[in-house]
């Protein structure tokens, strides 16, 4: 079968009009951008959002465009999803890294701090989330899990639980 590939996030696109008031699971295409032949695992940090009315949406894309170019910069960068705002000012953007630890590094350089000295002043209200993806080898689909999750468990065929691998 050789070595596994890497999924195409770059195809991923929103599900549906709503797609930010989905789980991430559901909010876009995930089938898109996969085949049999992808396997890994990845550190996905999620940016939900509520625009302040009035917000100076110039100076928000002239800073997120900035700190995006500072993570692709970055050890460990995957992918970045940089979603539209729907009608009502809501929006569900992503960033996809090989590791927590180098999504945490990236997060410290001066563009992306600067992004987030703007943010009370251009949000209604936002919250991140931190998730596992996992394509497993010959699967489907992805397994998104909260990154704090405890780790899922497999069972032998004696019925005796075993840590999965990670």
């Amino acid at each position: 079968m050789g070595t596994p590939s890497r999924p195409r996030f770059d195809r991923l696109e929103p599900s549906c009009p709503d797609y930010a008031r989905l789980p991430v699971a559901a909010a876009f295409t995930w089938d898109a951008c996969t085949s049999e032949r992808d396997a890994g695992e990845w550190y996905l940090v999620a940016f939900r959002s509520q625009l302040r009315p009035g917000a100076d949406c110039d100076r928000l894309h002239a800073y997120d465009d900035r700190a995006h170019e500072e993570a692709a910069r970055s050890p460990g960068f995957v992918h970045y999803f940089k979603g539209p705002a729907t009608d009502l000012g809501e929006c569900l953007s992503f960033c996809v890294w090989t590791s927590r630890a180098e999504a945490r590094a990236a997060s410290g350089g001066p563009a992306h701090r600067e992004a987030i000295g703007i943010a009370h002043g251009t949000y209604e209200r936002y919250t991140l989330e931190f998730i596992r993806l996992t394509k497993r080898l010959g699967a489907s689909t992805f397994e998104f899990e909260p990154y704090d999750a405890a780790p899922a468990m497999v069972t032998t065929s004696r019925r005796r639980p075993l840590l999965a691998a990670t």
